[in-house]
């Protein structure tokens, strides 16, 4: 499992990678990627620290996808730009050489520039553990626009068939799966701007013969093999292509593969979270629902019963109860409760807004765990300061009572 940490800059913000080894700078991926330049890859470099190495990619402006769609839905248009932004990396992988295995897909080391809308991921050199793919399909599962009845049978099928067959599924056969799926032009908080995707969008697809892809695709090979002959001596040789499978190979592994049993308890936690769903898509054999039942009385106290004095339940009023967000001058910004507080200057994404110079679209977070509240920031450009002390993106502060938030010049407090 890869253990990143945030660290923040001068100027810039990273996420940070430590290298359980001393690296060999002089191997090929990490003269690819110390190059940089490479289109879809979070900018990369090697620091060292004492007798410790480290990776570090800047991640400034952009946010992970599991902050950014923690409290709103996957709809078709992210599912779609998605999954064109891991084909264009994943090309772009096979282009310099590099293995695609090694790109980082759990949702909290997936960003998404906030004015862009362009996805940027880590590519780790020489991974030799998880790459967090089926983090990411949980996530899906977890996350999908549960109203939208045609992309969640898609979600599924992504997962039972990723489930089943592996990365097999993912080198072209979902790509065909996710372009069944119309774009949704109706969609005004869209945050993709990459102009190739939007040109997909607006212009119908073309049907491309074998040929022409064979083409394409032996212009990369070419490619590659150029960049690969300026690395000769370096005591390493270049990753070697694999072999595209033929069709009639891959359709024998889809009939002999099984479904995937592990699928079943993502199934069930989308069904308990809606029951129209579990009675519309019959997914599993073995669920049956819960049935509702009235609350019952488990004792009674004969003394309450009667007309005697006694001492007498009062009430809390629930505003003077509930932990909020004041100003300066303790007029009330926001009343926090189990869900969330977003604090930023993007009105789509932030429920506390501070239209600001110096405040990021999505500045801070404000969240209920285990009882208490705590602050974090999210990846600001400015930072957030708990009562002037300031926090590395992405850290947690436990909040008390009376405790000061600044964010800029704006100063909130948690009472």
């Amino acid at each position: 499992m890869i253990v990143s940490e945030y660290i923040k800059g001068l100027k810039n913000n990273y996420v940070r990678i430590r290298e359980l080894s001393l690296p060999d700078e002089r191997k090929y991926q990490y003269c690819i990627m110390k190059r940089g330049g490479i289109s879809g890859f979070l900018s990369f470099e090697i620091r060292y620290i004492d007798t410790d190495a480290y990776m570090y990619y800047d991640i400034t402006s952009k946010q992970n996808i599991s902050t950014l769609y923690a409290k709103k839905p996957l709809d078709r248009n992210w599912v779609r730009d998605f999954f064109s932004a891991m084909k264009k990396v994943k090309n772009e992988a096979v282009r310099f050489l590099l293995d695609s295995s090694n790109i980082i897909w759990n949702p909290s080391n997936v960003y998404r520039d906030l004015t862009s809308g362009q996805f940027a991921f880590l590519y780790v050199p020489y991974l030799d553990e998880d790459n967090g793919m089926s983090e990411m399909i949980d996530f899906m599962l977890e996350h999908v626009d549960y109203s939208d009845d045609e992309l969640v049978k898609l979600v599924y099928s992504v997962a039972e068939q990723y489930k089943a067959s592996g990365d097999i599924y993912l080198q072209e056969k979902v790509y065909m799966d996710v372009e069944g799926i119309k774009y949704n032009p109706d969609n005004k908080e869209d945050l993709c701007k990459d102009d190739e995707v939007m040109q997909d969008r607006n212009e119908p697809d073309e049907p491309k013969s074998a040929e022409s892809d064979a083409r394409v695709m032996d212009d990369v090979y070419k490619n590659a093999e150029k960049i690969g002959n300026g690395f000769k001596g370096i005591g390493e040789r270049p990753l070697q292509l694999k072999p595209r499978a033929k069709d009639s190979d891959k359709k024998k592994r889809q009939q002999t593969v099984g479904r995937s049993v592990g699928l079943f308890s993502f199934i069930k936690r989308a069904r308990e979270r809606d029951s129209i769903l579990r009675d519309e898509y019959g997914y599993g054999d073995d669920y049956s629902g819960m049935e509702a039942v009235a609350e019952e009385l488990l004792y009674s106290d004969r003394e309450t019963e009667d007309l005697s004095e006694g001492t007498v339940f009062v009430d809390v009023a629930e505003e003077n109860s509930k932990v909020r967000l004041e100003s300066e001058t303790g007029a009330l910004l926001y009343a926090l409760d189990e869900e969330p507080c977003i604090i930023g200057k993007k009105e789509a994404e932030a429920d506390l807004v501070i239209d600001e110079t110096g405040v990021s679209r999505m500045h801070a977070k404000v969240f209920l765990k285990d009882g208490d509240y705590y602050l974090e920031d999210l990846n600001s450009t400015n930072g957030t300061f708990k009562n002037g002390l300031k926090l590395k993106p992405y850290e947690q502060k436990k909040l008390e009572r009376g405790d000061e938030i600044r964010i800029a010049t704006r100063k909130i407090f948690f009472r």
